[in-house]
């Protein structure tokens, strides 16, 4: 028999419910006779993680809050830069990767028309 439970993960005026069917019932009907409460069904959105509903499992991502990050530093319309590992194996390219990384703090900065952009670095 596989063991029941029930989780409350309270936030401000919140109440997100994780569990098994049961003991979700449970829960649910012994906080409506305590509180006043309204059921807002699956969550969708808790402290900046989006979460989806798979067949299988769920997905749990933040990429709203990534498209935000992006857009106001203006690198929404920015390209990722990806850095072969290969190349970490040569002894030559070793350190001009470590240099690199050391003095722009894991950006590559390239100059294009005499205009600084800033590429992130995505391993």
């Amino acid at each position: 028999m596989a063991s029941e439970f029930v989780i409350l993960v309270v936030y401000v005026d919140d109440i997100n419910l994780v569990g098994t069917l049961e003991e979700l019932q449970k829960a649910i009907e012994y906080l409506k006779k305590e509180f006043e409460m309204k059921d807002l069904g699956k969550t969708k959105l808790c402290l900046g993680l989006q979460i989806e509903y798979l067949a299988n499992g769920i997905f749990i991502h933040q990429s709203a809050y990534t498209e935000r990050v992006l857009k106001r530093f203006y690198m929404d319309k920015a390209h990722p830069l990806r850095i072969s590992p290969s190349l970490s194996s040569l002894p030559h390219a070793q350190s001009e990767i470590n240099e690199n990384i050391i003095s722009t703090g894991n950006y590559d900065t390239t100059k294009s028309n005499d205009q600084s952009q800033i590429l992130p670095q995505f391993d």
